[in-house]
């Protein structure tokens, strides 16, 4: 909206710099009063191999949950506000809006919707975005600086298996004070930084501002769940960053990528996925991995006795390391 007005005098830089300070400002005032339609956490509960309930995350029934309903609006707004809008853009900004309010719906029922129907929504609205991804963009995926164009229907497939991922294991990895926030904040600036003036898809640059206002509009929500955390963000929060997170690493060309900015998420969530999955199917309910926890920072808590800062400090702390990496990896070719 703005954008056409703004960019006869700043750069787009400049620009991003200004829609990333007012969602982070926007974002810290409107958590300092929690809104009363916001839920309360009701705590959650796991079952047991020999189909015990067991109750997990205890300390956090009674806090506001579902807080990624604001800071995920106010990016939206901030991005529709003072980035160029397109209609491929416009398109995607739906589908997280589709996808907060999936999550806030989730947050906000006496009962937790069942993986059967979330699956079905995680695999319709990721149906629409690599469709509409491929429509506005191709299929074309640099690898060590060399590109490949990988045929449409078989990237349909491995874009839709790259967002059901990145959707679960970053909202896997939502059980800690600060963690799923921490390393977001960090890989959504690494995408933005490690790709700048690298080759990726047309539009990128643009693209990836949206990567900083997401970050800054964190960073305010960080100050309020940083242990002891006083708000929590759902799944209307983590189900939308991983969204977001799987669509900048198909926008930016270069999608293997992800494997390595989103190791900490794949490790932290994904084994305990990959745990489910084998015990349902091959293991059938053989106790997978021994007595390890997972997620894992339920391992290191629980286990080892580890306090909520230093599990959170641990995992960003490795998620930065990973960020090196990929620069290190990109910038050699």
């Amino acid at each position: 909206m703005l954008y056409p007005l703004l960019s006869k005098v700043m750069s787009p830089t400049t620009i991003i710099i200004l829609a990333s300070a007012v969602g982070c400002i926007a974002t810290f005032l409107f958590y300092i009063h929690p809104s009363a339609f916001l839920p309360r956490d009701k705590g959650k509960t796991i079952e047991t191999p020999d189909g015990k309930i067991v109750s997990i995350n205890a300390q956090s029934a009674g806090k506001v949950t579902g807080a990624g309903l604001v800071f995920v609006m106010v990016f939206i707004l901030a991005a529709v506000i003072f980035l160029p809008l397109s209609v491929e853009f416009g398109i995607y900004y739906l589908l997280i809006f589709a996808m907060r309010i999936i999550g806030f719906l989730d947050d906000n029922s006496k009962m937790p919707w069942g993986e059967l129907v979330k699956g079905l929504l995680d695999l319709g609205l990721s149906l629409i975005a690599v469709i509409t991804y491929i429509y506005f963009n191709g299929s074309e995926i640099f690898i060590f600086g060399n590109s490949y164009n990988i045929p449409a229907p078989l990237y349909v497939v491995l874009g839709i298996a790259l967002i059901w991922g990145s959707i679960n294991v970053t909202n896997c990895s939502d059980g800690v004070d600060g963690l799923c926030g921490g390393v977001s904040v960090l890989e959504l600036m690494a995408f933005y930084i490690i790709f700048s003036g690298r080759k990726a898809v047309p539009g990128y640059e643009i693209f990836s501002g949206l990567n900083v206002i997401l970050a800054s509009v964190l960073v305010a929500y960080l100050y309020y769940n940083w242990y002891p955390s006083k708000i929590l963000m759902g799944d209307s929060g983590s189900r939308t960053i991983g969204f977001f997170i799987a669509l900048t690493a198909m926008k930016s060309g270069h999608p293997l990528i992800f494997i390595i900015l989103s190791l900490v998420f794949l490790v932290d969530g994904g084994l305990g996925l990959l745990k489910l999955a084998l015990m349902r199917t091959i293991c059938k309910g053989r106790n997978v991995f021994g007595k390890i926890r997972f997620p894992l920072h339920d391992e290191f808590r629980k286990n080892h006795g580890w306090s909520v800062p230093k599990v959170a400090t641990f995992f960003i702390v490795c998620e930065l390391v990973m960020c090196l990496v990929a620069w290190g990896l990109v910038h050699a070719f």
